[in-house]
């Protein structure tokens, strides 16, 4: 019986070694390793392993922009895509872009053959961490849709980001508190501030302000 094939592209050489490891000794077929999108992607369009994981945040290329490429190029490939990254957004945009597993990098050893196997099965899979943040992010949807009220229509992590904000924390700051990227940060701040339709932060910190949710978390 032909043993799934699997391609490792993570800049990290520990992480990959410790991924090696797990899979080779669950029977899994290591195809290849790349340390970076572009020669990920070139190597997985040239030998079409089964199974792709990708890192999240890669030098040339991110895993989201390889997840497209690759199922352009090798649509039998299945990808899952490893992060650091626990926030809802990370996740959405991995699932739109074609992956079929979200798994986070501290997970054990347990959790990521699970992952391995539910995808090489074509089923889906994501850390239930993450799918409690997009079961909750859900909730939080049909909750806006019942509401008149601009301010309803924000999920939690984005109260909590616009409370941090009104106590006068910079994005950088904000990252680093709640462990998260820059880019999230801006990410959710921008989504705010157009569910809120407001174009400047002082109109911003005001609405927190009249709504009461400064120091509230």
């Amino acid at each position: 019986m032909k043993k799934t094939s699997i391609f490792i592209a993570d800049d990290h050489p520990v992480f990959r070694g410790g991924l090696r490891t797990v899979l080779s000794a669950a029977g899994y077929e290591i195809a290849g390793e790349a340390d970076s999108g572009l020669s990920a992607l070139k190597a997985i369009s040239s030998m079409k392993p089964d199974i792709a994981i990708l890192d999240i945040t890669m030098p040339d290329l991110d895993g989201i922009a390889v997840t497209r490429r690759v199922l352009e190029e090798s649509p039998a490939t299945r990808v899952i895509i490893f992060s650091m990254h626990a926030d809802v957004n990370h996740p959405i945009e991995a699932f739109r872009a074609g992956a079929l597993g979200y798994v986070l990098k501290d997970s054990e050893p347990g959790e990521i053959l699970t992952a391995v196997g539910k995808v090489a099965s074509g089923g889906k899979f994501a850390s239930p961490a993450v799918t409690e943040d997009l079961l909750n992010d859900f909730v939080d949807v049909i909750k806006k849709e019942q509401s008149s009220d601009p301010f309803d229509t924000l999920s939690g992590r984005e109260k909590e980001i616009l409370t941090h904000i009104a106590d006068g924390s910079t994005s950088k700051e904000i990252a680093e508190k709640l462990f998260i990227s820059l880019s999230t940060v801006k990410s959710h701040r921008n989504n705010i501030m157009k569910k809120l339709k407001v174009n400047d932060m002082a109109s911003l910190i005001k609405t927190a302000i009249k709504k009461g949710i400064v120091n509230s978390f």
